[in-house]
């Protein structure tokens, strides 16, 4: 629970109720540091929605870790909302800072840049940071064809579809659940979106 200067009480003062509260607490951390973000397609859905989502992807798929679903819902707080890592620190602890650091992106790079870093950094990520990975892209590949960007060509979305499945691929480590999941998605996602362009 937050003190009233606004951090986490130190878990070693509470340490039957930190795994119990931590999600929670991470969870309307993330709602009120994205609540002015959208997602990018057509229907422009509360970003807090897709936190959401892939921590429930964790938890159909077995995961119980509190922490991790923390992580989970703050995962994109580094990248998207200026959140540091010494806030996580302070505000979750070290577990929880770890993993979404591992599965943020250098925004300094050029987007070229960071997306050949996520092929190519994916293997090295602990069991739970590639967990949260795939998740992450599952609920993506399904925003792309449910609510695209107005903007976005076939081509763009058949792009982001090969570079989320180079990603996952070496996400050896991952749920096999959600490894399964993700290939449901990724094929039936990609028929549609050809049929979809078919009839347009």
């Amino acid at each position: 629970m937050f003190s009233r200067r606004g951090r986490l009480c130190d878990q070693r003062k509470h340490p039957e109720g930190w795994h119990v509260r931590i999600f929670v607490e991470a969870l309307n951390f993330a709602a009120v540091r994205h609540r002015t973000q959208r997602r990018k397609g057509r229907s422009g859905a509360p970003y807090i929605n897709h936190l959401i989502e892939v921590a429930h992807l964790l938890t159909i798929h077995g995961e119980v870790d509190e922490e991790v679903l923390a992580a989970a819902v703050l995962h994109d707080a580094v990248e998207d909302v200026g959140v540091t890592e010494a806030e996580l620190r302070a505000l979750f602890g070290d577990r929880v800072a770890d993993l979404v650091m591992c599965v943020s992106d250098d925004m300094a790079l050029p987007t070229w840049e960071r997306k050949l870093r996520q092929v190519e950094h994916a293997g090295s990520l602990s069991p739970e940071a590639q967990n949260i990975k795939v998740a992450d892209k599952i609920s993506n590949l399904r925003g792309i064809l449910t609510s695209p960007p107005e903007y976005w060509s076939l081509e763009r979305k058949q792009a982001y579809y090969r570079w989320a499945r180079e990603v996952v691929r070496a996400c050896h480590l991952a749920n096999p659940g959600l490894l399964a999941m993700f290939d449901d998605v990724y094929a039936s996602g990609l028929t549609c979106l050809v049929q979809e362009h078919r009839t347009t």
